[in-house]
């Protein structure tokens, strides 16, 4: 922990660490999720072994919750967010890789390829700070140097709340229905051109805006 921290960043990761995932189980308990492309998503799965999912990052909280527990491999920036967001999303069952598209994210990014005995990854394609649903290249990096197909993911929600923040955040109702939706598979070719990664990266960010 960075010991620059103050007394009042010390108890919103304190109360991220121990409180944030029982509140987040509890209220996601109150949710009913329905689950679309399955199919397609055990047939992606065969190729490498593991996929990596490609989300918007205004739905990060819904897809955390119903991704609990299955030992997703997520990046997280270095930023003071970043640590407390990394604390609660452990809690939870997640592996954490520590970097961000603005901010050490190469690195972040070689520790999720090396990690090949781990399972399934996942990146908010357009965070931490936007533009909102454009792709940015690193998820056609990591796909490409790792040979993982590429799963476009995101969640409708029946009821929900959206934050005034730069991703109009999206937050379910209680007792909402929620479904999680999983579009076709994207393979990258191993060791992307550059000439080609705008063909991708323009691929992925169309394949997630059709999924809603």
């Amino acid at each position: 922990m960075n010991q620059g921290y103050s007394i009042k960043q010390r108890i919103v990761l304190f109360l991220a660490s121990f409180l944030g995932p029982v509140l987040l189980l509890i209220y996601g308990f109150t949710w009913k999720i329905n689950w679309e492309g399955t199919d397609d998503l055990a047939r992606a799965k065969k190729i490498r072994g593991k996929i990596v999912y490609a989300f918007w990052h205004s739905r990060l909280l819904g897809l955390c919750y119903a991704h609990r527990f299955r030992g997703v491999g997520i990046m997280v920036s270095k930023s003071f967010d970043g640590e407390w967001i990394a604390r609660l999303v452990t809690r939870l069952g997640y592996r954490v890789y520590r970097g961000s598209a603005t901010r050490d994210g190469a690195v972040g990014l070689l520790e999720m390829i090396r990690d090949l005995p781990e399972g399934d990854l996942a990146l908010s394609v357009d965070g931490p700070k936007g533009p909102a649903e454009k792709v940015k290249s690193g998820v056609v990096s990591l796909a490409s140097k790792g040979a993982f197909p590429i799963v476009p993911i995101t969640i409708i929600a029946e009821k929900a709340w959206r934050l005034k923040s730069w991703d109009r955040f999206m937050v379910p109702k209680p007792f909402s229905t929620i479904t999680v939706l999983r579009g076709p598979h994207i393979i990258m070719p191993p060791d992307i051109t550059r000439e080609n990664l705008e063909k991708y990266r323009s691929e992925i960010e169309n394949a997630i805006a059709v999924l809603g």
